[in-house]
């Protein structure tokens, strides 16, 4: 056979499986021609899907280096090496398979994942857009864009590149769970819930449609429409567990807690083997010893071999809890290293610690300087209207937005996570410049969220922890506002992150070493800002002196924030909002120290947080007696 005979022979072979056959065939054509860039490229492509990636890079180069115009040379390498780290060179090929096939959709969207791969999402919607255009059934390409814009904070635009992906290609799950995120993002819980369901039928048993189901109805707990969506599920399915456990999480959240453990009662009547009601009962008041049967209950549910992970996960953070108030401490550290590490009730996309969020904080870091707020210092609003309160989780940020939001001026808004949301849309880092006039129009859209969610109140408080991050950006909006960081001793955050199911909250991980690095990411950013920002700009508040000398401080948060006293915020016990965090037990209770230096109560079992100590602690050191 010659050459030509043995190539055709190979790829024979390939199309009817014969992977082997045609390896041996490319071989024997390359120990004659060292140079054939058939059997190069068939080879390297062979290489490359049996996942050899070294030996096909180096075989498709040599293809690359005999026929620089090989489109088959450029996709392929261009694939391999956007999964590695050269995202650079990923990108310099497609663009070459761009110039090669410039009206063929494949290459365009070839361009589009290399740069996606390198978080270039803007620069990736052009080159799928242009994918669609010259093939408008490509649902792929439809996907792919809606990636792209959901990256890049277009929540509308993704919806309707997704919304076009399920027309052309309705039993695609992954487009149904992406859609259903970004539903999820904008409160759209009921279109989210039934995109999880039309997975659950596609793909019966699908861990993604169970994690997406289970963030939007706990998402639908927290909307402004709960009630509606929760006692419509109860009306439709009566003796559904889940909608009664939510409805419990609702009453939970309005401060009626004996109400609130009926609903809950009622889920684990209906269904005994579930984790999340569980969930619910620990943390709907403090444990007490005549508990300790419904603790042994729920410990046998562990033990049920029907129960799905996410279930033991809440199950696990339940029983840390309710020790953790009887004092048990060793057998409340043992569920709660359990918790996490088994299950996803954690979400899996946490980004905090990781080398992609932590660069992308400490590239904002190099972007805002002292010259670059200078440069842009005419940019903002006149409003004082917001009052930022941020910081670490569970470091009190719920505590001082409850005593803040009882003065007459102030409303409360939660945590908004409209500037995590938004700020990759206004802030270039790539160019390192602002996009000042989406920025304007982003920032009284800001303004605009906090009037309607608090009518009528000159004043609104936004205790997202992690706005900051963006405190230089909050600084060019609104240099009016008022700024207040909440500090706690650094092992008990992490100790008190470590016992919370952080779902959805992307920023901090659920393992004690993400949880380490993302506080000492957090240390770094807010040193930065202390040097660039105006002196005094934010008032730092001490979560231990908060507790031990709570007149003394709510008075000094007060006038920083320049309102006249009122009693009232003396007593953060007594205000009616709802309560979506994890608080919305304690922050009904007077101001309590009980959580002062509580990390002491597990010092044997610290591990890897006690990296912490010394690290961001409190000005002062309150040594308040461990209760």
């Amino acid at each position: 056979m010659n050459t030509q005979q043995l190539i055709q022979a190979a790829r024979a072979a390939e199309s009817f499986g014969q992977i082997g056959r045609a390896e041996q065939l490319c071989r024997q054509v390359l120990f004659v021609d060292p140079k054939c860039v058939d059997a190069l490229l068939l080879a390297g492509s062979i290489a490359a899907r049996s996942n050899r990636v070294g030996e096909a890079t180096a075989l498709l180069r040599k293809a690359l280096v005999e026929a620089p115009d090989s489109y088959d040379a450029v996709r392929w390498l261009a694939g391999l090496r956007m999964g590695l780290d050269g995202g650079e060179e990923a990108i310099e090929l497609a663009q070459a398979a761009v110039r090669l096939r410039p009206k063929e959709p494949d290459p365009h969207v070839l361009l589009g994942m290399a740069y996606v791969a390198v978080q270039e999402s803007r620069r990736a919607i052009p080159c799928f857009q242009e994918a669609v255009r010259l093939s408008p059934k490509m649902a792929g390409a439809y996907h792919n864009l809606g990636v792209a814009f959901q990256r890049d904070e277009c929540k509308d635009e993704a919806i309707e590149a997704f919304q076009k992906a399920l027309e052309l290609a309705p039993g695609s799950v992954v487009t149904l769970l992406h859609l259903g995120t970004v539903y999820l993002t904008i409160e759209a819980t009921d279109k989210a819930i039934e995109c999880a369901q039309r997975a659950f039928e596609l793909q019966p048993g699908s861990r993604g449609a169970r994690r997406l189901l289970d963030d939007a109805q706990m998402t639908a707990v927290r909307s402004h429409n709960s009630d509606r969506h929760i006692r419509e599920a109860i009306e439709q399915h009566p003796e559904a567990s889940f909608p009664h456990a939510l409805m419990g999480g609702r009453l939970q959240e309005q401060g009626k807690f004996d109400e609130a453990e009926e609903a809950i009662l009622r889920s684990i009547e209906l269904q005994r083997v579930q984790g999340f009601a569980y969930f619910q009962f620990a943390h709907n008041r403090k444990i007490k010893e005549s508990d300790r049967p419904t603790l042994e209950q729920i410990e046998a549910v562990l033990q049920d071999p029907g129960l799905h992970p996410n279930d033991a996960c809440y199950i696990h953070f339940a029983l840390g809890k309710a020790y953790d108030d009887l004092k048990e401490y060793e057998r409340a550290i043992g569920h709660l290293d359990k918790a996490n590490t088994e299950g996803e009730v954690g979400t899996p996309e946490i980004e905090g610690g990781t080398p992609t969020y932590t660069s992308r904080v400490r590239a904002y870091r190099r972007l805002f300087t002292r010259e670059f707020l200078e440069r842009y210092q005419d940019i903002g609003f006149e409003s004082d209207k917001p009052i930022f309160i941020f910081g670490m989780p569970r470091s009190g940020t719920t505590l001082l937005e409850q005593i803040i939001s009882r003065h007459s001026t102030v409303g409360a808004a939660g945590e908004q996570l409209f500037w995590r949301d938004q700020r990759r849309r206004v802030v270039d880092l790539r160019e390192g410049v602002l996009q000042v006039e989406r920025l304007k129009s982003t920032g009284q859209k800001y303004l605009d969220l906090l009037s309607d969610l608090a009518p009528g109140s000159p004043h609104v408080t936004d205790k997202f922890p992690s706005n900051y991050v963006q405190l230089g950006l909050l600084q060019l909006l609104y240099p009016k506002a008022h700024f207040i960081h909440a500090r706690r001793h650094p092992i008990d955050t992490a100790l008190s992150v470590y016992m919370r199911p952080f779902l959805g909250v992307r920023e901090f991980g659920n393992t004690k070493r993400k949880i380490v690095d993302s506080y000492k990411l957090y240390v770094e950013t807010m040193e930065h800002w202390r040097e660039v920002l105006p002196p005094g700009r934010f008032l730092e508040v001490d979560y231990e002196l908060m507790v031990t000398r709570p007149d003394e401080m709510i008075r000094r948060v007060i006038a920083f924030c320049d309102l006249e006293w009122e009693d009232a915020c003396l007593r953060p016990e007594e205000g009616d909002r709802r309560v979506i965090t994890y608080s919305k037990w304690q922050v009904r209770q007077p101001v309590y120290t009980t959580s002062v230096a509580r990390w002491r109560n597990y010092e044997p079992w610290l591990g890897t947080f006690g990296e912490l100590f010394g690290m961001g602690t409190s000005r002062e050191d309150v040594r308040a007696p461990v209760g």
